[in-house]
């Protein structure tokens, strides 16, 4: 019993990391719009694609924020962009529907500038 016990704790513990990425753990989030193409550049004969973008978290607050990607992003796109120690630790497209709305009005205001 105790070992089947100690099976289905385990089972649902990797379950659980791997649902969530452990990186983001204590960041904030801000919500951008790609709304220009980056800045491409090499490194060490790899392409990488460097993006400023200004977004806004949930309440509102602002903040401008540099990252690259391997890729070009979509443009128009939305991004929550997980932001920690004065760096985005990684960022993820997401739904329109996704946003929060103060950060979507922000985006749209922002977009109109």
């Amino acid at each position: 019993m105790k070992k089947q016990c100690l099976v289905i704790s385990m089972i649902i513990l990797s379950v659980l990391l791997t649902a969530c990425n452990p990186q983001t753990i204590g960041s904030d989030e801000y919500y951008v719009q790609v709304q220009n193409n980056g800045e491409k550049y090499t490194e060490e004969n790899y392409t990488r694609y460097e993006y400023t973008l200004n977004g806004f978290d949930e309440d509102g607050k602002s903040k401008d924020m540099t990252f690259t990607a391997n890729h070009e992003l979509k443009k128009n796109a939305y991004l929550r962009i997980y932001y920690k120690k004065d760096e985005v630790i990684t960022y993820e497209e997401v739904k329109k529907d996704d946003m929060p709305e103060k950060a979507l009005q922000l985006l749209k205001k922002n977009e109109h500038s």
